[in-house]
């Protein structure tokens, strides 16, 4: 108890203050810290992170993490440390994979269908890329399909393809790389290995050639009606990139919400 300057007894408040972490006290614990905090992030944590949280220096994180990542490979185990999206996290071996997906198969977990998963690789290849675009090389609207994978957020809009109006584009997420297991978009495998065979591409010359005499036999040399193909008004196709305003695709609209039932 103290008194004011008037005399009085004043009341001391006293605040006690949070205590902090009890600091390492040596590079097995600091690796030990590193190795938990890895564990039990939801997210992968960056070096950067790493540091501020723990107060270690960035230096000597990184090397803790590539000690932890070298042990882990080493030492045979069922769980790996990797750099995904920017940081690094604990994942399963991939001899691992078909048991963890029977797993998974036996939970209740929403997965994505077909038409998301077409959807989705088409944003990671041509991103960025709007709503138009995507529909036009699957051939059928894939607004609820696009919606599903934002609200999932597996992909963000980041723009537009012009003036107010015009399309919105779209690209993935942080959350994207995480969900298929990559550090960046240049880990995607590259699309020439799924580059169709001579056959194929035989095939779809002689289609192409075959549609081309159909548009000379309409008049003025245009098509006269609107194909489920079409990507906009008489006909006109939607440029890589929004190219003009949004006209939702082509087609029947997508009856599927990227989820499976």
């Amino acid at each position: 108890m103290s008194l004011d300057d008037n005399g009085n007894e004043a009341q001391e408040q006293i605040e006690t203050p949070a205590s902090p972490p009890l600091p390492a006290s040596s590079d097995a614990d600091k690796l030990s810290v590193i190795e938990a905090l890895l564990f039990v992030s939801p997210e992968p944590l960056s070096a950067g992170a790493l540091s501020e949280i723990t107060g270690f220096d960035p230096g000597a994180v990184r090397e803790m993490i590539n000690r932890l990542v070298e042990s882990y490979a080493e030492a045979d185990r069922g769980l790996v440390v990797r750099e995904v999206a920017g940081g690094f996290g604990f994942y399963s071996t991939p001899d691992a994979a078909p048991y963890i997906s029977r797993l998974i198969r036996s939970q209740v977990n929403p997965r994505l269908t077909s038409a998301a998963l077409e959807t989705i690789a088409i944003v990671a290849y041509l991103q960025p890329v709007s709503r138009g675009v995507v529909a036009e090389i699957r051939g059928v609207q894939s607004e609820g399909v696009m919606k599903t994978l934002e609200d999932r957020g597996l992909v963000k809009p980041t723009g537009r393809g012009g003036p107010p109006g015009y399309a919105a584009l779209f690209s993935t997420t942080d959350k994207f790389l995480e969900r298929f297991g990559l550090r960046g978009l240049d880990d995607l495998p590259g699309l020439e290995e799924f580059a169709p065979d001579d056959a194929t591409i035989d095939k779809i010359k002689r289609s192409l050639s075959w549609e081309l005499e159909e548009d000379i036999g309409t008049a003025g040399g245009h098509r006269t009606g609107k194909g489920p193909e079409d990507t906009g008004e008489g006909g006109d196709r939607v440029a890589e990139g929004g190219g003009g305003p949004d006209s939702r695709g082509p087609g029947e609209p997508e009856r599927d919400d990227g989820l499976t039932r």
